[in-house]
């Protein structure tokens, strides 16, 4: 019988105490798995896509408009390549969707990510009450070109009084990698502002793009700086500090991470020490009858190292297998607050790792047993 086989046979001769063993490993790597999965869409998410794109709102709170003049004062600063804009129109269909009012001339051209037909594209342009949806938006109900949808808000009135906006689905869209939000809908922004009733003129945000040359940091200080002195002062962040910052109203979701890995690790450390340190000491007389048949102390150890290894790797592959399927629906959940949740590659090797490290110092003090027994005290005292 060589060492694997004993490993087997040894793991599985306790198969309640190994199956609960196994499943608080599981759980452990599940929730580590499963915030990985969060983290990589915060910090991935804008990144891979543009790197160089701002975002300039009203420095007191998001809800609160800017000039639209502001783009041409913008796009006057130096590093600053192109200028786009958007309002958050509130509105829902059956349910309420991300609906933006967006500058039609630049705004897809400077958010790629969306993949739309050009043909589609232009056409969208060419039409005042025009709507690009997302692939998943058509899907759920049923839209497609041509067809008449009215959007109810629930902020803006239009000129004649009532809050029902009727447009004319023009193009869809489509994420090819899946971190772009495909439940979003968006109009001609120059249409919602000459149509709805009051705050004519302003935008929600605007969106520069920075030259690849420019330094973003300095960028975004000329910005804030240019419009400090005036009503609507600004606050430019990049994308993705932005998405970060909109989390964390809720959970500082890098701390928690942290947390959730201490948590697992220490976790790993109590619940499979202890499983290993009583497994060893009910083997004892068999470990040390194996040293009197010639094993050595090097052979018992590393078995016992196999054994936690094994009992490890086994839990994290569960658990990463669960928080794959489960992040489908996590996915889906929160895809208009949060895209791109998935696990990156550089989770399996971190948990990898995690693993080896965890079997080694499981192992340690059932190892130091082993290297201190002796054949003649162990087999001794039981006679």
């Amino acid at each position: 019988m060589n060492i694997f086989q004993l490993v087997w046979r040894n793991s599985f001769r306790k198969k309640t105490r190994f199956s609960l063993t196994c499943l608080s490993v599981m759980i452990a790597f599940f929730l580590f798995s499963i915030l990985a999965g969060i983290n990589h869409a915060l910090t991935s998410n804008v990144s891979s896509n543009n790197q160089y794109r701002l975002l300039t709102s009203h420095k007191i709170s998001l809800a609160r408009s800017l000039p639209i003049n502001y783009q041409q004062k913008i796009i006057a600063i130096a590093g600053v390549e192109s200028v786009s804009y958007a309002s958050w129109f509130g509105g829902f269909f059956k349910d309420e969707t991300n609906q933006l009012a967006v500058d039609h001339n630049s705004y897809f051209e400077m958010f790629d990510e969306y993949n739309i037909p050009v043909s589609q594209l232009e056409q969208w342009k060419k039409t005042r009450t025009g709507l690009v949806i997302g692939q998943a938006i058509a899907n759920k109900y049923g839209w497609k070109i041509g067809d008449k949808v009215p959007l109810i808000s629930s902020i803006w009135m239009n000129r004649e009084g009532i809050f029902t906006w009727q447009f004319t689905v023009s193009a869809i869209y489509q994420s090819a990698d899946g971190a772009s939000n495909e439940k979003q809908i968006f109009f001609q922004h120059a249409y919602f502002d000459k149509s709805r009733a009051y705050a004519r003129y302003m935008v929600s945000w605007l969106t520069p793009k920075v030259d690849e040359q420019a330094d973003v940091d300095e960028v975004s200080q000329r910005i804030d700086k240019l419009f400090a002195n005036s009503n609507g002062a600004t606050r430019t962040t990049t994308e993705q500090v932005f998405i970060k910052e909109r989390v964390q109203q809720f959970v500082d979701m890098a701390m928690v991470i942290k947390l959730v890995v201490i948590a697992v690790f220490f976790t790993l450390l109590l619940i499979v020490c202890n499983t290993m340190i009583q497994s060893n000491r009910e083997r004892l007389n068999e470990s040390a009858m194996m040293k009197a048949l010639g094993f050595s102390s090097r052979f018992l150890i590393a078995q016992v190292y196999l054994e936690s290894f094994f009992l490890l790797a086994l839990g994290a592959l569960l658990g990463c297998i669960s928080a794959q399927l489960c992040l489908v629906y996590v996915r889906h959940l929160f895809t208009d607050f949060l895209p791109g949740i998935a696990i990156d590659n550089v989770h399996y090797l971190n948990v990898t790792l995690l693993v080896f490290l965890a079997a080694t110092l499981c192992s340690l003090l059932p190892a130091l047993t082993l290297k201190r027994l002796t054949i003649s005290n162990t087999l001794g005292a039981k006679a």
